[in-house]
């Protein structure tokens, strides 16, 4: 276990150093693009090594390899599945690296493309315009869109340059990202769901209050904007410590993103310095992680409803990480001071420690955390697009994570990790549709009180109670298997659930290389638990399962073929309420290395 954990440090200081970032920003075309992905068959590896610009915000659909939360208590925690599952919007294409083949030759450039359906689309494209020992600039884009009555359509570019110096290195980018989405989702009475085209000509003129105490009629409601586009833009610059450096390890950048929303008018402008710095310390490390965000918020259509049009934060974490022969602990401290927007002052501790008591065989670890989280309007319109314009969740705060796992690999390639997690939020945000109401007399009962497809937030203290567990085998990168489960237990003040999370999650796959170059692929998602709020009433969401089959051809050294069917159970659940995904769909499609 000990071997396993060096090598788990090593190979995450050699990614860090790993580039290739999305590339230019095309005017009309912008975005974040997935941080890695990689085409490996029977005798070529194509493979992207970059820093991402934009963290991708998750393919359309659910796809938990990509939308799970990162969980990065300590080093020591493996478990990803401590924040519930994303479902989103059913689009899932295959990636032929995932199950991988022997490379041997290795390529410079990258192409896919796939179509789908119904009618869904999928490109991308990567080179190297400059690749040489001491420099790389790297070139990316990429399209992911559903062309149906669910339409959303991402589509992603961008430029990143590193150069290695003599003792670090030097690393910038620009990026871009554009999405087109329509509101498709179902509007509710208090008993039924209603079509807003079947209601309005009777009603149109009855008048409607909003959240805000301002008036419209139904006819205005039911003529909201049916679509959003919504930009985003980011420039990074930054230089970092080369791996194994022992002196001195450090990551330093700036960073701006430009988030818009055109429809609803908002426009978000954020610069972030971040600092990552350790150094050694009586044969120990003891270091410093600092970030200052300054955000600026502007509205021609409406002033934002609960936020400030500016504030600042500041993220302080030191500390002091003791090494052992088979053991450390983390000792530290976090907190936060934001001036303008939420709670001034948040601290919490940074306390984490792993032993490894039967090395390569058993580890136990854990701590107790907690942290600050920046919510940006651009990271809230990834969470929620439909989420009503004017709205921007408030930063996170957690003063207390607590989590205790064991890990056990009772042979090669099998391991088991067991875990518990219990947390304190301060500020829980949960998603609740929006409500719409009329003193009318002549308006029928059941839509006295019209809730929305966009979706309002709430705040409330919670705490949440988590164990789970993840069994994971490989057999020499031709079979394997893996599943992973949890159980969430919330408490949410003054709230009957934690409405619209969880409650159940469960994620399970098989994979296997038939010959050096067909592979075969299942996954099985599972989630349920989950109930929303109209009014004063609970209603319970449809358990969310979806299964998937996937398939790829190595048809030649620079050509793969490819099949994915999602949702092959014509599941019609909904991933947000009012929301429900496609039913049943195909993507092939073709993958490329030049």
């Amino acid at each position: 276990m000990k071997n396993r954990h060096k090598s788990h440090i090593y190979k995450t200081n050699h990614i860090q150093m790993k580039y290739n970032i999305l590339a230019l920003l095309i005017i009309f075309s912008s975005g974040a693009v997935s941080a890695q992905d990689s085409i490996v068959n029977r005798n070529v590896t194509v493979e992207r090594e970059y820093q991402p610009l934009i963290n991708d915000a998750g393919k359309i659909i659910t796809n938990p390899k990509v939308l799970e939360p990162t969980v990065e208590k300590t080093k020591a925690v493996f478990s990803d599945i401590t924040a519930p599952l994303k479902i989103g919007t059913n689009i899932q294409t295959l990636d032929p690296e995932e199950l991988k083949h022997l490379p041997n030759v290795v390529k410079n450039g990258f192409a896919r493309v796939g179509l789908g359906y119904p009618l869904n689309t999928l490109a991308e494209f990567m080179y190297p315009l400059v690749k040489n020992e001491n420099n790389r600039l790297d070139l990316s884009l990429r399209h992911l869109g559903a062309l149906t009555d669910k339409i959303h359509s991402r589509t992603t570019a961008g430029i990143q340059y590193d150069h290695l110096f003599s003792g670090f290195n030097f690393y910038t980018g620009i990026a871009g990202r554009h999405d087109f989405y329509n509101y498709y989702g179902r509007v509710f009475g208090a008993d039924k769901v209603y079509q807003m085209a079947d209601i309005t000509p009777a009603y149109g003129n009855a008048v409607y209050s909003t959240p805000e105490a301002s008036t419209l009629t139904l006819r205005n409601l039911s003529g909201f904007p049916l679509d959003e586009t919504n930009w985003r833009v980011n420039f990074t610059v930054g230089a970092r410590s080369l791996p194994g450096a022992e002196s001195l390890n450090y990551d330093i950048s700036m960073n701006y993103n430009l988030f818009t929303a055109i429809s609803g008018k908002l426009t978000e402008n954020q610069l972030l310095l971040k600092a990552n710095i350790d150094v050694p310390f009586n044969f120990n490390r003891m270091g410093m992680n600092v970030e200052i965000h300054n955000l600026n918020y502007g509205s021609s259509a409406i002033k934002p409803l609960n936020f400030p049009l500016s504030y600042n934060l500041i993220k302080i974490n030191p500390f002091y990480k003791i090494n052992g022969e088979s053991w450390f602990v983390k000792l530290g401290v976090k907190t936060g001071l934001s001036l303008g927007q939420g709670q001034v002052f948040t601290p919490s501790p940074d306390v984490a420690a792993q032993w490894n008591a039967v090395p390569e065989y058993l580890s136990l670890y854990g701590g107790v955390t907690g942290d600050l989280t920046v919510n940006t309007l651009s990271k809230t319109y990834d969470e929620n697009r439909y989420v009503s314009p004017g709205n921007r969740l408030e930063d996170l705060y957690t003063p207390l994570d607590a989590f205790l796992g064991i890990k056990l690999s009772p042979a090669s390639g099998l391991m088991f990790d067991v875990w518990g997690d219990y947390q304190i939020i301060h500020n829980q945000y949960l998603y609740v549709n929006r409500p719409y109401t009329t003193s009318d007399t002549t308006v029928m009962s059941d839509i006295k009180t019209v809730y929305h497809n966009r979706f309002d937030v709430i705040y409330a203290p919670a705490g949440k109670l988590s164990t789970g567990m993840r069994i994971n085998y490989d057999y020499k990168n031709r079979y394997g298997a893996y599943v992973k489960g949890a159980y969430h237990s919330w408490k949410v003040e003054n709230q009957d659930y934690a409405w619209q999370l969880p409650v159940w999650d469960a994620d399970l796959g098989v994979y296997a290389k038939i010959k050096d170059n067909i592979s075969l692929n299942t996954q099985f998602i599972f989630q349920d638990g989950r109930y929303a709020r109209l009014g004063n009433t609970a209603r319970k969401m449809n358990a969310a399962y979806d299964w998937n089959l996937g398939a790829s051809y190595a048809y030649r050294d620079w050509l793969s073929l490819f099949i994915k069917l999602n949702n092959i159970l014509n599941s019609k659940y909904e991933y947000y309420y009012g929301y429900q995904v496609q039913g049943i769909n195909a993507m092939f499609g073709a993958s490329f290395s030049f």
